[in-house]
């Protein structure tokens, strides 16, 4: 993520490296004084905030590994010069940092050196090494019984470790150890299916080792270029920031409270590469080196963590790098692992859109613990395996929600964003404080095309963005790409790793800590399409009236999730009488993570029709949303009026006793009574929108509809023409049209028949806004008779709201740049508009 964070200062040093030309030197390492931010002191309320277990930016097996002291404080060791922090390695453990070369600049051929400050009671108890890290490129094929499928080495485990460069100091007491002239050693050759023996390293890893019974203390490491180690050099990269747009996880983080975090994704994001994560023999000595120990269920007993059993269900659920993730979250925090509920809602197959049909089950958790379906393992129940997250005073609703693949969308193209976009939203009404991050895996910047839209949302919400895509991207300049992503799109172990690595990184907080940067609720919408994705799904199920002859639905609004079997192998959508292109799988059940086809990108406010053919085909559920903020005014509503919705009704004029029942073979999406207008006849309501939606009813003899909004023409429709289904049927039925874009506000809807009868059926009206931001309030305090002039006038006619005895006694005395109130007293008002 340095990448994207300090994109100038990394492209200086990238090119000037590749380009041959000389920088001055500079220490390449990531918080090389050790700053941290001491947390002990949040769980336990005891002062001591100058020392902590763990340092940012670096790497433990486990959290008090080390303790990083402050340099004034530390016992019986002052530094000979100024640096923030040092280190106590307890014995024989290691502490470390992982770089991508291209990162830092460096490429293969480039020598770098290595050099530490430290303390040790015995010769040789300090161990400073630099590790040149490079993918598996063994000769040869393998698989994975049982599966058949073969693929080439460079397809196996994690990254390897070779040559390595390990220096000590040959004395007791303070010490400099160095480790110079490492060279990074690299060549390799682009093959998709042929591997070999060429070292492709693409990152190093600084490792720090205590090899004695004692403790030792090290500070103010450097990493440079050359064959040189050099001290007091000024560092090359600024340490990361990205902590500051998570302020509500990390301040949880430090407190030790219990998180609920949903990943999600796909099959990309769950691990389930090609070939399949399991458990490698990784020791380079071993002669299994390489070799999968395992199957496919998860068994601690293997890496010493029996404890975990209940909580990963396969393999890949651990190497995963959601799984990486938590447990760097456990060594960075001091966690244990069921204080951190890592939901892992990605699915082989699915896509963001698909995962809106399980949004609400996923975060209530109604999903039961299960391997396939959330990553844990069956048996416990959720708040068996989590008490601590349920026993919270805010429940177990989700904290953190992390956005990775979007390669399976494929729904709606440029206006996907909407899909996402929906999404957050969605979690931003159901659970306010629930915060994201955004992390895709983009193979070779050209397998899905989301990345640019979470580049919007990032922008627009605040939301903090790992721009994967490119740091792989340039990572390939050092390495086979194929063997980071043997098959299509879906990493391999190594893969995974590099993705943890980099999304970790918003993790990382050294102090001092700067102020936080709360991510935007509900801002102003990217996309118009996302009015509907942000809204509730409602679940039609097979047999519903609303599924007109089993194949064929009229949409509540814009977005639809639909399951589908056939006979045969694929099913054919068609959408407002025009076939897809690309047929879908059929779907025999309802799945929350997995649909026959998912789509949104429709126009609001019209009737939309969506079909689905095929050999004996039939429809098994659909979910659809309707759009938040929408009213419906069945034309039997005493609001309409069959004069000048402006004046008083008269007596006994009531639209709902022109009303009468209208039969649907859809289900009734525009209700079930209708109001049969003769040519010249007018029906008119005023209601509060920004949008609006006239429906009627098609008919071989209807005339045609004439619709004015604030008398200015709006819509001249024909309901005399038939709906062509894809067997060829004709169908007249109900049908609507949308009128989009008004300022909020009041607005009168008349509608007139014309040239024959025509049958009404109701109006719904929306609020789209995305907040009130815009919203204009004016209150006060009126009598009877007095008027409100408004220094600027509302863009349309505003809603008013009166106390005590005042009142507006006509529609017609609210203008949008003045009121007249009448009433029997004074009272107080409210004006609300745009």
């Amino acid at each position: 993520m340095a990448i994207l964070r300090l994109g100038g200062l990394i492209l200086t040093i990238v090119l000037a490296a590749w380009n041959g030309t000389t920088c001055a030197a500079e220490n390449l390492l990531l918080n090389s004084q050790f700053s941290f931010h001491a947390f002990d002191s949040s769980r336990t309320g005891t002062p001591g905030t100058y020392r902590s277990g763990s340092v940012p930016c670096w790497n433990t097996d486990a959290y008090g590994d080390v303790e990083v002291w402050r340099s004034t404080r530390a016992p019986q060791l002052r530094p000979p010069r100024p640096t923030d922090g040092v280190v106590k390695l307890r014995p024989g453990k290691r502490f470390s940092q992982f770089m991508l070369l291209c990162e830092v600049g460096l490429d293969h051929g480039d020598q770098v050196s290595l050099q530490v400050f430290g303390r040790q009671s015995r010769p040789g108890a300090l161990q400073a090494a630099v590790h040149c890290l490079r993918l598996d490129n063994q000769p040869g094929t393998f698989s994975n019984p049982p599966d058949a499928r073969v693929f080439p080495k460079h397809s196996r485990g994690e990254l390897v470790r070779g040559p390595s460069y390990t220096s000590g100091a040959n004395a007791a007491g303070d010490v400099v150890v160095k480790v110079e002239r490492a060279t990074i050693v690299g060549k390799f050759t682009e093959s998709a299916d042929a591997s070999n023996d060429e070292p492709n390293t693409i990152g190093l890893l600084i490792e720090f080792t205590n090899t004695s019974t004692d403790d030792v203390w090290f500070y103010s490491p450097t990493l440079c270029r050359g064959p040189k180690a050099q001290g007091n050099l000024a560092d090359a990269r600024a340490t990361p920031e990205l902590y500051r747009s998570i302020p509500r996880t990390m301040q949880k983080l430090w407190r030790g409270e219990p998180l609920h975090i949903i990943v999600m994704g796909s099959s990309i994001d769950r691990g389930s590469a090609n070939p399949r994560l399991v458990l490698y023999d990784e020791d380079p000595q071993s002669s299994t080196f390489k070799q999968a120990l395992t199957g496919s269920d998860f068994d601690g007993e293997k890496i010493g963590r029996p404890e975990w059993n209940d909580y990963i269900g396969w393999w890949q659920h651990h190497f995963m790098y959601g799984g990486r993730l938590r447990q760097l979250l456990m060594q960075k925090f001091d966690y244990p692992i069921d204080k951190l509920l890592l939901n892992t809602m990605a699915c082989d197959g699915s896509s963001v859109g698909e995962s809106h049909s399980g949004l609400a089950e996923y975060a209530e958790l109604r999903v039961r613990p299960n391997p396939a379906a959330n990553g844990h393992r069956e048996g416990k129940s959720w708040r068996e395996l989590y008490p601590t997250v349920f026993a919270r005073a805010e429940g177990a609703r989700p904290d953190l929600v992390v956005f990775g693949s979007g390669a399976n969308e494929h729904i709606d193209g440029p206006d996907e964003v909407a899909v996402f976009e929906g999404a957050i939203r969605w979690f931003q009404r159901h659970y306010p404080e629930t915060e994201f991050v955004f992390c895709m895996w983009q193979n070779r910047e050209a397998y899905s095309p989301n990345p640019p839209h979470l580049d919007e949302l990032a922008l627009r919400y605040q939301i903090p963005l790992v721009d994967l895509g490119r740091t792989l991207s340039l990572t390939t300049r050092h390495c086979n790409s194929y063997a980071l992503c043997p098959k299509d799109g879906h990493p391999q172990a190594a893969g995974h790793y590099l993705w943890a690595k980099q999304l970790e990184q918003v993790f990382d907080a050294p102090g001092p800590i700067r102020s936080g940067l709360a991510q935007l609720q509900l801002p102003e919408r990217i996309s118009p399409q996302s009015i509907s994705w942000e809204a509730e799904m409602t679940t039609y199920d097979a047999g519903h009236s609303r599924l007109r002859g089993k194949t064929a639905v009229i949409l509540d609004d814009t977005v639809v999730n639909l399951w589908a079997k056939t006979k045969s192998e694929l099913v054919t959508i068609v959408v407002d009488g025009a076939t897809m292109p690309n047929q879908r799988r059929p779907s025999p059940r309802r799945d929350t993570r997995n649909s026959t086809v998912a789509l949104g990108r429709l126009t609001l406010g019209d009737r939309h029709i969506v079909e689905v053919t095929g050999d004996g085909v039939e429809l098994v559920a659909v979910d659809m949303k309707t759009a938040l903020n929408r009213r419906w005014y069945g034309v039997e509503n005493p609001l309409w009026s069959g004069q000048s919705a402006l004046q008083p009704q008269a007596s006994g004029a009531s639209a709902s006793k022109a009303a009468e029942p209208f039969t649907s073979s859809w289900g009734a999406p525009f209700g079930n009574q209708q109001r049969m207008l003769k040519p010249g006849e007018s029906i008119e309501i005023i209601a509060p929108a920004t949008d609006l939606s006239v429906a009627f009813a098609d008919d071989p003899a209807g005339g045609e509809l004439l619709i004015t909004v604030d008398e200015a023409d709006a819509l001249k429709l024909a309901t005399n023409q038939p709906f062509v289904m894809a067997n060829g049927e004709k169908v007249f039925g109900e049908n609507r049209r949308g009128i989009r874009g008004l300022p909020y506000g009041l607005h009168l809807v008349r509608v007139t028949a014309q040239g024959d009868n025509v049958r009404l059926l109701g109006l719904f009206a929306y609020d789209t806004r995305a907040n009130r931001n815009h919203e204009r309030v004016l209150r006060g305090y009126a009598s009877p008779g007095e008027r409100i002039d408004f220094a600027t006038p509302f863009k349309a006619r505003p809603l008013v709201f009166t106390t005590g005895g005042l009142n507006v006694e006509r529609v017609t005395e609210i203008r949008p740049e003045r009121v007249t109130f009448g009433g029997s007293a004074a009272g107080g008002y409210e004006i609300i508009g745009e």
